[in-house]
């Protein structure tokens, strides 16, 4: 379904009784897909950065992706490695993503990298250019605003009527609906139940 189908989807569930401008419904459709988006870390919202390394003065960084919600393991050959890192140069070589907190122990040391968040980057502790001035990491994303005529990628079509459903909850909170009159518990438990059906196709999708 276009997101303008999913719309008119959840105008169906109120029964057409929204007080929301066309404005405000879309504003809320994208706020339910993000919910739904943050709600673990989806196989379908993988994706990988790479670029050059950045420096500036004896700092050495990456610019965030734009959509950038997290870090996803990447890491996992070895019970014994971390299981995020960033990948250096040609040869790949992992250098292991610490705390923010953590820098001051591994300042001037190779190997090791941090997010600073308020600065939309990464950083690294060293001078990671000895291994290249290469990056590669995953991540994941977070779901781009879409047009009324553009159809989600995230979550799949089979399970898009959850949007119209955590529309459908929220927007009786937005109006005030007297609980009498309000269908937002069975729209909840739709929800909910998409949810979990989403859930475990996601489980399939990974090997452990």
């Amino acid at each position: 379904m276009t997101k303008k189908e999913i719309i008119d989807k959840f105008n169906l569930y109120v029964d057409n009784s929204t007080e929301l401008s066309v404005a405000e419904e879309s504003d809320l459709f994208e706020k339910i897909v993000k919910k739904i988006a943050i709600d673990r870390p989806w196989e379908a919202l993988k994706t990988q950065a790479s670029g050059t390394i950045s420096q500036s003065g004896t700092t050495y960084y990456i610019t965030l992706p734009t959509d950038f919600a997290f870090f996803t393991e990447n890491n996992q050959t070895d019970e014994n490695d971390a299981p995020k890192v960033i990948f250096v140069g040609s040869n790949y070589s992992p250098y292991y993503i610490i705390n923010f907190s953590d820098r001051r122990q591994h300042r001037n040391s190779n190997g090791y990298a941090y997010l600073d968040l308020a600065n939309s980057r990464i950083v690294f502790t060293g001078n990671p250019t000895s291994d290249g001035s290469t990056y590669e990491f995953d991540y994941i994303k977070v779901p781009a605003d879409l047009a009324l005529t553009d159809t989600p990628t995230f979550p799949p079509a089979r399970f898009h009527d959850m949007i119209a459903h955590g529309m459908s909850v929220d927007e009786n909170l937005i109006e005030q609906f007297p609980k009498v009159q309000s269908y937002a518990p069975e729209n909840q438990a739709k929800y909910n139940d998409y949810m979990r059906d989403l859930a475990y196709w996601n489980s399939q999708l990974r090997v452990e």
